[in-house]
């Protein structure tokens, strides 16, 4: 039951852009990355490799235009390559705005963006595809750390669809909620945010810090406004005041997974809230997760009269499954009543079982999934 497996050359001279392959561009400085950016989008060699290094993008923003882009760090190492925006404003709202289909950013930190890291949008001509973030670290966004939205909020025409998330580090920390503060929207921050997102996957992901001392802050994971059939698995959320989410009041979600997730907070930064919320979202599936909370806020809600069909089972607790506004659902097999001893190490967000729990160990039912996954 409730076992977790958390568990994604070219001689560089000055300013040039050097071709390694017939397909790819290594740069090593931030003129080079724009212009090998700006080509990409007029259809020239479509992977951009980023040697190591630190580099300066305040008021500078990377648009991408054309399927197929990659963009990634030459090494592999993501702590190696830093795009650092310096809390400027860059004149759109994000270090990487997403407006094709089938691009990639891998293995690079992305730190301090005046609003979000990555944020992807269609253009208004087309829908977006499979949009992959891979190894990416991203510090202190302003909002949300990744935004996901239609070219219009409320009568979507164009969408986002079927991307992945994975082996992500994404958090916030004491010197980014201090400068929250001087944003037009104090505490509107979070990890990922999806609006109008089908197919996506979300996994093994680590996800911290996202609290603030005045306000209520976003989710950890936040897929909401007609969004549908989400995976969400084997992430870690650690002191994140809301950990995952499935819609937000009457703008639903429909369907999705959270599975086999770990999610840690400890005590109450004044705002402090659920683990796992499920409203407005029919046939919903939440199984498998560990929930350990200091303060005393459910573990698990589901809430509103459109939650109906949700199934959550074989989840580890240490508080309550609440239900709230009329929901429905069957709630079965869950334990509840977790103690600190079970666990290897709760304060780094480590919920795998210290030694084994006879009423937890092999003591799950099985799960018929109800997507596509």
């Amino acid at each position: 039951m409730l076992k977790k497996r958390l568990l994604c050359i070219s001689l560089l001279v000055g300013l040039l852009i050097t071709t390694s392959t017939a397909s790819a561009v290594v740069v090593s400085s931030v003129s080079a990355l724009q212009i090998a950016v700006n080509n990409a989008n007029s259809g020239g060699d479509k992977t951009i490799l980023i040697a190591n290094g630190v580099y300066d993008l305040s008021g500078i923003a990377l648009q991408i235009t054309a399927n197929g882009v990659t963009v990634r760090g030459q090494s592999g190492n993501r702590s190696a390559v830093v795009l650092d925006n310096h809390c400027v404003e860059a004149g759109t709202s994000g270090i990487f705005r997403i407006l094709a289909s089938s691009v990639n950013i891998a293995d690079m930190t992305l730190k301090r963006p005046y609003y979000h890291a990555i944020h992807i949008s269609p253009g208004g001509s087309s829908n977006i595809e499979n949009v992959v973030i891979d190894n990416v670290h991203i510090i202190d966004a302003g909002e949300q750390a990744i935004k996901i939205n239609p070219d219009n909020r409320d009568f979507a025409t164009y969408t986002v669809n079927n991307g992945t998330i994975r082996n992500c580090l994404i958090e916030l920390t004491d010197t980014g909620r201090a400068n929250l503060t001087s944003t037009a929207y104090p505490c509107y921050t979070g990890g990922i945010d999806g609006h109008w997102a089908a197919g996506w996957t979300v996994q093994d992901n680590i996800i911290k810090g996202f609290w603030c001392s005045d306000g209520l802050s976003e989710h950890g994971i936040h897929f909401w406004n007609n969004s549908s059939n989400i995976l969400i698995e084997r992430n870690q959320i650690i002191e994140c005041d809301r950990g995952i989410g499935f819609g937000l009041g009457e703008d639903g979600n429909v369907g999705g997974i959270i599975r086999n997730n770990m999610i840690y907070h400890g005590v109450n930064h004044g705002f402090s809230d659920v683990g796992i919320s499920i409203e407005s979202t029919p046939n919903a599936q939440v199984y498998n997760n560990t929930i350990y909370h200091v303060h005393n806020y459910s573990a698990i809600e589901y809430r509103f009269g459109a939650t109906a069909g949700v199934h959550i089972a074989n989840n580890l607790t240490n508080r309550a499954i609440s239900r709230r506004d009329d929901a429905t659902g069957l709630v079965q097999n869950n334990v509840t009543n977790a103690r600190v001893s079970w666990f290897v190490n709760i304060s780094a967000g480590d919920l795998h079982l210290a030694s084994a729990v006879t009423r937890v160990v092999n003591q799950g039912l099985a799960i018929t999934h109800l997507c596509r996954f």
